[in-house]
């Protein structure tokens, strides 16, 4: 069943199409849902055809959406954050990558925003495995549909307490 909430989903290419790819499978959020930069690439453009909303740039994005999806590799993960550190205060924002922590994100984004680190490894049988950590004072109503954009992700997923 899909969750009704907004979600910008911004990242690498590469990342952010596997991603946006998998919520959509799942049907986890509703394709109208979705928010979309065109400054993450043409090759999100595609996801406009599928009814996800494309924006501008990533500011706007986060500005329609409630969550904010950010999917990169460690090494971009920062160049990622750069241009929306400060407009993500009173938001939920998912960080997925393979190394990823939540003190690392809530060092380069605006504070008030509630972070849900997703760090993934790859299983010696080729399954993709995430380990998710919470910051401090994420509302518990917000964990189930973050940890079902979580699951989209990623085939196994271990909540740490």
């Amino acid at each position: 069943m899909a969750h009704k909430i907004r979600i910008a989903c911004l990242g690498t290419s590469d990342h952010l199409s596997r991603a946006v790819d998998a919520l959509l499978k799942d049907d986890v959020i509703p394709a109208e849902n979705i928010f979309l930069s065109k400054a993450d690439g043409p090759e999100i453009e595609r996801f406009a055809a599928n009814g996800c909303q494309l924006l501008t740039d990533d500011m706007n994005a986060i500005i329609k959406g409630e969550v904010v999806l950010i999917a990169a590799p460690s090494e971009e993960m920062a160049a990622v954050l750069a241009p929306v550190c400060g407009c993500t205060s009173g938001r939920y924002l998912i960080a997925v990558s393979d190394r990823v922590s939540v003190s690392d994100i809530a060092d380069r984004i605006a504070k008030g925003t509630q972070i849900m680190a997703v760090q993934t490894a790859q299983q010696e049988d080729g399954t993709l495995h995430g380990t998710v950590d919470y910051s401090k004072g994420f509302a518990s109503y917000m964990k189930l549909p973050c940890e079902d954009i979580a699951r989209a992700l990623v085939d196994t997923l271990t909540i740490s307490e």
